[in-house]
């Protein structure tokens, strides 16, 4: 070992190295000088035989060197140093290349940062791998329970018997009855925690409700106080809580007193009693929980709103670890006939024997139905969308990398010939092009890693624009993003020094040193130009790409919703002395009514577009519709239509344009509470009247008037009054479907979340006024959420635009790297035939002439890169045809303007060198050469 470290530390002081070589070799001659000496030799013979008897001093140096160094690890600083005077020498060149790693890898590794917090890494708990969700699967349901899975609302349905069953599915949640029954029996799972679906408007943190082992079984710590226990997850227990760190120290200021004490949070008082790890942010990537509550409290709210409600609700999630030498799937299978018999005893029937519990793995996380506050399949398909451009762009980076270095690894050609000459190993020459490479891949990829950590973080800002705090994901420079930015660097150093490299080592002596010229041949460009073209394809590709998501943009933006949506607003209700108080919500909306501007208000159900993830509709049975066999499932998108709830007013409010019929009274409300709970109803009571949409009567009624029409829907009669042009209320990327609009009662209404605004007013002014209007009617009330629909739509295809825009920066940022390579390619090219220029010139070619060369070969390169790239731009639209709205893959318009913009910057760039050509004097060429 000691002699491991002096050989490390010789190889850092190769000085001092030879200095004690050179004075042991020293003693050890004069040594043998004195033996001969004292043999009776003369000085001077001693001297000459003791050099014969000890070899050649620089031998000696030479093997003394090998032996107490190493080699290969000397060989390789002395290449480091090289490389460093090698990029000294070139700063240009150098900063150049530095410049365009930069941009491609923190492009890429922000990207990667985005889908790693999104997609690829597990949750923050102990051991996630031996996560899973339990699930049931059925074939017959009695749908007397009412399913809200993670916002779902999937309600159940009755027929004239009483009983409607759902199709053949699989879903994730259970009722609390049956939560705590297979909680308390179980045994084949080590933990078994059971999830509600998060809580809280969008402008507020994010609360969720979970059984009183949720942070043992998951493992998760605590930073201060304690986690829940079972007596908090009792009926009539005290209120508590448990934050998250982002909670207490943004929004308690980190006191460690806070623990114990009483807090007001969601508008009610809870006791703190512990604050959860840090980074730890809930079980659903980009949906962060900030304040947990056991489920009895979710239990006890309900109770008080509605005694009953709760039992009826399907909307726990379980989240379970199977026990040690057991699987998820063997340990549900156990536990179904248990799931069976709790089943049968809360719903009060016969439950087919079709109901199983199976299994999936919950590594990453719940599966949240579709609750578009968290990252959803669109928004990670985005991402990846975006890890393809990236992608792209670092491959052109690469190729104008490459350019450059073989550029310079041309000029170097005699240099590596002769040192080839000199005895140097072609493999020495690759390595040290490779190092220097290196180098200049671990300097960009220092410096990308920066730029990608704050790339990473403003795409994260845009995800949330208009989004409450809890739309969020955890964006941290942990391990996997930077060994992920580092193998980038690593890969990318070998791709782009491989070319410079592999021309240095295939440099030959006698035709370097013969080459007294500055003309160069079109086989040392060969390789250039081949990645001139593959640059210019792939930025085709790149453009397309943009381009089609840009127009695709566009085209949501201008979809007709069937609504006025100018000038109409949006307030979310607040609390107030409660909810489900009529005088309190009469009092609001008289209120606001009475702002000057304001033309009407209406209670709503739902904004136009907030229920993106409705799923099909609901099943409709109209006489002369689709056959009566489709009407029995609940996710047969041909049999069913979209509803539109509202109190009195509301098709007013939103402005639907009415074509046929009248439109609903004041007095004409529905009750729907006994629709929602799937309890019996009464076969007597009189047809519910509605508004159906174009849509609804060419399906539901093929192409009949619609007025006067009866159709049933939820097991209720209902009557067409009038007939309204095709909405889009539901969704915004889909073609119109079915919409019937439905008038509620004041009891239905009662906890309706949202008043809709009509007003001739500035927003911010109507906002001041509304908030001004709140506190009136309760001072205590919380500022109410105001959106326009505009901003409503914004906010809802953040993702889209953020898609646009990123794309549009990446394919332009992509294109200007390959027009500064084809540039570059081109101005070498001149300056390399010079003499050649000259004598063409000499011998009567014109500007224009010479011009034209130069511009042939650029159009050569690109004509190419065309070729190749349209292609690719087919399959890239190809892979974006899920985002797309309102055009194909391969737009006729996007290509042409993409090809034309290509062909502009390729112009351009080739424009400069070509003029360079044109003013080469002959006679100076000439006297050069």
């Amino acid at each position: 070992m000691r002699e491991i470290w002096a050989k490390i530390r010789f190889l850092f002081r190769p000085a001092s190295h030879a200095r004690d070589v050179r004075e042991e070799l020293d003693t050890h001659l004069q040594m043998e000088i004195d033996t001969l000496t004292a043999r009776g030799l003369p000085p001077h013979e001693a001297r000459a035989v003791a050099r014969r008897q000890f070899g050649s001093p620089a031998r000696l140096r030479e093997s003394a060197h090998e032996a107490w160094l190493f080699p290969w690890l000397e060989s390789t600083l002395q290449d480091f140093r090289y490389g460093v005077r090698q990029i000294r020498k070139s700063p240009g060149l150098s900063l150049a290349v530095v410049l365009s790693l930069v941009i491609g890898l923190g492009a890429n590794t922000a990207i990667f940062s985005l889908i790693d917090a999104t997609v690829l890494r597990p949750l923050p708990v102990a051991d996630p791998g031996r996560l899973v969700q339990l699930e049931w699967r059925y074939d017959k349901v009695p749908a007397r329970a009412g399913l809200a899975c993670s916002g779902w609302a999937r309600t159940a349905q009755a027929s004239q018997e009483g009983v409607k069953e759902l199709r053949q599915g699989q879903m994730p949640c259970i009722s609390e009855p049956i939560f705590r029954g297979l909680a308390q029996r179980q045994t084949g799972f080590l933990s078994f925690i059971g999830v509600s679906g998060e809580w809280g408007p969008p402008s507020k943190p994010l609360s969720q409700f979970v059984s009183w082992n949720f942070f043992g079984g998951l493992g998760v710590p605590m930073t201060l106080g304690r986690s829940f226990v079972e007596d908090d997850d009792r009926a009539g227990a005290e209120p508590t809580a448990v934050v998250s760190h982002r909670f207490w120290s943004t929004r308690l200021g980190r006191d460690p007193t806070v623990i114990g004490r009483s807090v007001r949070i969601d508008d009610q008082l809870v006791r703190i009693v512990g604050v959860a790890a840090s980074g730890f942010f809930g079980l659903t990537p980009g949906v962060w929980i900030d304040v947990y509550y056991p489920l009895a409290t979710l239990s006890g709210l309900l109770d008080r709103q509605n005694p009953g409600l709760r039992a009826k609700l399907w909307d726990i999630e379980v989240l379970a670890r199977p026990a040690l030498g057991q699987s998820g799937s063997a340990a549900a299978s156990a536990l179904t006939p248990m799931f069976r018999g709790l089943v049968a005893e809360t719903m009060g029937a016969d439950i087919d024997q079709g109901l199983e519990l199976v299994t999936r793995p919950a590594a990453r996380g719940l599966y949240m139905g579709l609750d578009a506050r968290g990252i959803s399949g669109n928004v990670a398909q985005s991402l990846w969308i975006l890890m393809l451009l990236v992608g792209v762009l670092l491959v052109i980076v690469c190729a104008n990398v490459a350019n450059l270095l073989l550029s310079r690894s041309v000029k170097r050609r005699s240099e590596s010939a002769v040192r080839l000459a000199l005895g140097a190993g072609r493999g020495r020459l690759v390595r040290q092009h490779l190092v220097e490479s290196g180098m200049l891949a671990v300097i960009g990829g220092a410096a990308g890693l920066g730029l990608g950590v704050v790339l990473a973080r403003w795409i994260h800002a845009v995800f949330q624009t208009g989004q409450g705090p809890g739309a969020a994901f955890a964006v941290t420079l942990d391990w996997r993003v930077s060994g992920y930015a580092i193998a980038t660097s690593m890969l990318t150093a070998v791709i782009f020094g491989l070319a410079p490299a592999w021309t240095a080592a295939r440099s030959d002596l006698s035709n370097a040193l013969k080459s007294q010229s500055r003309s160069v041949s079109r086989g040392d460009i060969r390789l250039p130009r081949l990645l001139v073209s593959v640059q210019f394809a792939l930025s085709f590709a790149a453009l397309v790409a943009a381009g089609l998501l840009s127009r695709s943009l566009r085209n949501l933006y201008s979809t007709d919703l069937g609504i006025a949506a100018a000038q109409l607003s949006f307030i979310t209700v607040p609390a107030g002395d409660g909810p489900g108080n009529p005088r309190y919500r009469e009092r609001l909306k008289q209120e606001v009514e009475a702002i000057p501007g304001v033309v009407a208000v209406a209670e709503l159900m739902w904004r136009p577009l907030e229920r993106e993830s409705i799923g099909d509709g609901q099943p409709i049975n109209a006489p002369g519709g689709p056959p009566a066999e489709l009407a029995s499932g609940i996710n047969n998108p041909a049999a069913n239509a979209y509803v539109s709830l509202g109190g009195p007013g509301f098709v007013g409010v939103l402005g639907l344009q009415l074509l046929a019929g009248r439109s609903l009274e004041p007095g004409e409300g529905c009750d729907v509470r006994e629709q929602i709970d799937g309890a019996p109803i009464d076969a007597g009571r009189p047809p519910c009247p509605v508004l159906v949409d174009q849509r609804f009567a060419d399906v539901f009624f093929q192409g009949r008037n619609p007025v006067g029409q009866v159709f049933r829907m939820l097991g209720r009669f209902h009557h067409v009054v009038g007939l309204v042009a095709n909405t889009r209320l539901f969704r915004l990327r889909h073609e119109a479907r079915p919409t019937i609009h439905a008038q509620v009662d004041r009891e239905g209404i009662v906890a309706a979340p949202y008043m809709a605004i009509r007003a001739r007013i500035d927003s911010h002014a109507l906002e001041a006024a509304v908030r001004r209007a709140v506190a009136r009617v309760d001072p205590a009330a919380p500022l109410v959420e105001f959106h326009t629909q505009s901003g409503l739509i914004d906010r809802l295809l953040r993702t889209e635009r953020l898609l646009a825009q990123v794309s549009g920066a990446f394919s332009l940022a992509a294109l200007a790297l390959a027009a500064v390579g084809l540039a570059g390619l081109l101005g070498y090219a001149v300056a390399r035939r010079t003499n050649e220029i000259g004598i063409r010139m000499a011998l009567g070619a014109t500007g224009g002439q010479v011009q034209r060369m130069v511009l042939v070969e650029s159009v050569s390169m690109v004509g190419a890169g065309i070729l190749v790239g349209i292609p690719a731009a087919w399959a890239v639209g190809r892979y974006l045809r899920s985002q797309l709205v309102g055009l194909g893959p391969m737009d006729p318009s996007t290509t042409v303007l993409a090809l034309l913009a290509l062909v502009i910057i390729a112009g351009l760039a080739s424009l400069l060198p070509a003029r360079r050509a044109a003013r080469v004097n002959s006679l100076t060429a000439l006297r050069e050469e």
